[in-house]
């Protein structure tokens, strides 16, 4: 008889996990919060239920990393808790009660929320974009996305594909959370058509050039919250690479330059209407004399030989007027100086 005590030493069990984890989640998840995801699906799938004692065995995941992972599981609606007791989301009932419930509960009129199935531009569209970006194997959730750029936002079918496209190119078309992020940017920004999105790509090159620029002249790697800076800089007050190149240049007698000084000098150029280098250099030069007059008064303030008018004894109109002359000595009368008439009398007595 053969032995086969040996398999029982091997791993060969399957793990099933849904294509709409794969699609929808798995990407848009941290590591950690994959790793734990997984390891609990292999050990407690078919149970479908866990308790922190499971989650604890895992063992890879320090205590506050296995809470931070569990955290982001429920957000992401992939577990749900009730009185410490866990279990999984059916993620295939959850996509299909979401389509019943857009496709029959809702207007389908095709007019504001819902979709109309029977616009073949539409269908032709969604197959195209399933076909190129997601290998055939695109979740409902992008359906809706499909559907709400052209229904609801009222974009052209071009500008709904380019947006697709655009997540590729960011890496975020795996990611459906950013991807309604970025379409609803899109429409709050007006790129509705082919002809408008041109501003869009405009202000991401200058965007893109900004970035590069700011990153070597500052000497550092930009983190978010310059990338927010930089956002406001083209989005909201119109700033090219050469205007902020210059906000950095003009900032240069200080110790060191960073990105607050650079931003509060393009503020302060939005504020005063500078729409571009040119208009710049002109409220940067009245600046600059401004500032030279004003530390010209201030050494006159300070200077001990400054004149009447430089230290606001004299008032202007006493300048111009003549300086009277002294008052010339009159020799008095011998008969009315007081010693020789100690005397008694002229020299014709004696």
């Amino acid at each position: 008889m053969k032995d086969n005590s040996s398999l029982s030493e091997l791993l060969l069990s399957d793990t099933s996990i849904s294509d709409i984890f794969i699609v929808q989640h798995m990407a848009s998840l941290s590591k950690d919060a994959l790793c734990l995801y997984m390891w609990l699906n292999m050990t407690c799938g078919k149970a479908q239920t866990f308790q922190e004692s499971d989650i604890e065995g895992y063992g890879l995941l320090s205590k506050s990393d296995a809470d931070k992972a569990v955290a982001e599981l429920i957000a992401r609606g992939l577990i749900v808790v009730d009185d410490k007791k866990y279990s999984f989301i059916d993620l295939k009932k959850a996509e299909v009660d979401s389509y019943i419930k857009r496709r029959f509960g809702e207007d389908v009129s095709g007019s504001v929320k819902g979709f109309s199935t029977e616009s073949k531009e539409r269908d032709v569209l969604a197959a195209s974009i399933n076909k190129t970006f997601f290998q055939g194997h695109m979740n409902y959730l992008y359906f809706r996305l499909i559907d709400t750029c052209l229904f609801e936002y009222k974009f052209e079918s071009s500008v709904v594909y380019r947006l697709f496209q655009e997540g590729r190119e960011l890496k975020i078309h795996l990611k459906t959370d950013e991807m309604l992020k970025l379409a609803d940017n899109w429409n709050k920004r007006g790129y509705k058509t082919t002809e408008s999105l041109n501003a869009y790509f405009d202000t991401k090159k200058r965007t893109t050039e900004i970035a590069a620029l700011l990153g070597k002249l500052a000497r550092k790697h930009l983190n978010d919250l310059d990338y927010e800076k930089i956002d406001k800089w083209v989005n909201e007050y119109h700033a090219t690479p050469e205007m902020v190149k210059y906000a950095f240049v003009v900032n240069d007698y200080r110790t060191q330059v960073k990105v607050i000084h650079v931003d509060e000098k393009l503020r302060e150029w939005y504020a005063a209407g500078v729409k571009n280098l040119d208009e710049a250099n002109v409220y940067e030069a009245e600046r600059y004399s401004e500032n030279k007059a004003k530390a010209s008064r201030k050494r006159a303030k300070d200077n001990v030989w400054r004149t009447g008018k430089e230290a606001g004894i004299t008032s202007d109109n006493s300048e111009n007027k003549p300086v009277a002359e002294p008052e010339k000595a009159v020799p008095a009368d011998d008969d009315d100086d007081p010693i020789l008439g100690m005397f008694g009398g002229d020299d014709e007595d004696y």
